[in-house]
């Protein structure tokens, strides 16, 4: 079977899918936007990229059309974007339907706003009562949950689940660590994180204890705030962005990984820590929660 996946951007648990899965399962893909935070360290593939979002919309439109011709099924990660939507247009129209797989790795969030909630109903259930649309979802808890409120068909629902090369984070649990205790934060510097209520709850407990130490990777917008108020704590590090062996060694090195984003759909940083033996201390609004955080086994859920 002719397979094509449309994929968001090339970040480095990206680009592992294409060479550990598309590429040894002959699925050739495209991505939706060449932008990503996470950005892979060494890119070989990058000459074959092809991203959507830098060509016209009739220029897309056609390559979209030639696509649904040629494969046999095709795999779309979203369906809130405008390149989706250009898909579904020609899938509506064509008299030889394709399966389209939409990958979603989105919780159930049901909108408080009246209006965004009717368009978003409105919406999903039409495109979810197509038959040859069916859910790929990443996790097997809320994101099911999404597809089957929004009216599609049990039988069209998969676990596609969210997944990381492990063998890239693989550390023994019993393995040397660094002296000082170590919380680690790794994502990027903006408000949906909460990183500041991690800095003040960290200051709490240990702001004069020299054997317990919260260390912060990554950067965006809040960074240059953060760094001035909080970097003359001997035990808060301000790393910045770290990627590859860099960033492998800090998960070595560390003892307990620390989300409090208030909403987020995954957060695949917990299956890195996890693939490197640590804990996880994660909100509740984080989706990867429920598949991957086992009652104190693996970690602890908070509010």
């Amino acid at each position: 079977m002719k397979v094509i996946a449309y994929l968001t951007e090339p970040a480095s648990y990206t680009i592992d899918l294409v060479k550990n899965v598309h590429q040894k399962n002959n699925i050739d893909f495209i991505f939706l936007f060449d932008k990503s935070y996470t950005k892979p360290e060494l890119n070989d593939l990058s000459n074959n990229f092809i991203f959507l979002n830098k060509m016209s919309l009739i220029s897309r439109f056609k390559l979209l059309k030639i696509n649904y011709i040629k494969y046999e099924a095709i795999i779309f990660n979203g369906y809130d974007t405008i390149s989706f939507l250009i898909l579904f247009f020609i899938h509506f129209f064509s008299k030889i339907k394709k399966p389209i797989g939409i990958e979603s790795d989105t919780p159930l969030k049901i909108p408080s706003n009246y209006f965004k909630r009717k368009i978003k109903k409105w919406y999903l259930n039409y495109l979810f009562s197509d038959s040859y649309i069916y859910g790929l979802a990443g996790g097997n808890d809320s994101q099911i949950k999404l597809f089957e409120y929004y009216g599609m068909k049990k039988s069209n629902i998969f676990f596609l689940p969210m997944v990381i090369d492990v063998n890239k984070f693989k550390f023994k649990p019993m393995r040397k660590r660094s002296n000082i205790f170590t919380f680690l934060f790794i994502g990027r510097f903006v408000s949906l994180k909460q990183i500041e209520i991690i800095i003040r709850e960290f200051l709490l407990k240990f702001e004069n204890n020299n054997n317990v130490q919260l260390i912060l990777i990554g950067d965006g917008p809040l960074y240059p705030k953060f760094f001035k108020k909080y970097s003359l704590h001997n035990n808060i590090i301000f790393k910045g962005s770290l990627h590859g062996e860099k960033l492998k060694k800090e998960y070595e090195l560390g003892h307990i990984l620390i989300l409090a984003s208030n909403n987020e759909n995954w957060g695949l940083v917990i299956n890195e820590a996890m693939s490197a033996s640590i804990p996880v201390l994660s909100n509740n609004g984080i989706g990867a929660n429920y598949d991957l955080i086992e009652s104190k086994n693996t970690g602890i859920i908070f509010n």
